[in-house]
């Protein structure tokens, strides 16, 4: 399976949910909603939170990296590509 490329910019779609999950800092993930909020590029999320990793206590799939959540906000249509 190949690697799915993220480049250039994208833009958000619900703005509202991921505000409300970035001020949810019981939840160690909401730096990459506040990443996401703060970058407009692919680029510029990765280069800031591409690789850092964060446990998530009862995730099975913890540690969750900025590189997977980006991905799992694009599926989710958080998040869409283009400027």
């Amino acid at each position: 399976m190949a690697a799915t490329t993220l480049t250039g910019p994208y833009r958000v779609h619900n703005r509202s949910h991921l505000e409300k999950r970035a001020r949810k800092t019981a939840d160690p993930r909401y730096v990459f909603y506040v990443g996401l909020l703060r970058n407009t590029s692919y680029d510029a999320y990765l280069a800031e939170l591409g690789t850092r990793l964060i446990d998530v206590p009862g995730f099975k799939n913890s540690p969750v990296s900025g590189r997977t959540e980006i991905l799992y906000c694009r599926r989710s249509g958080w998040i869409a590509d283009g400027p």
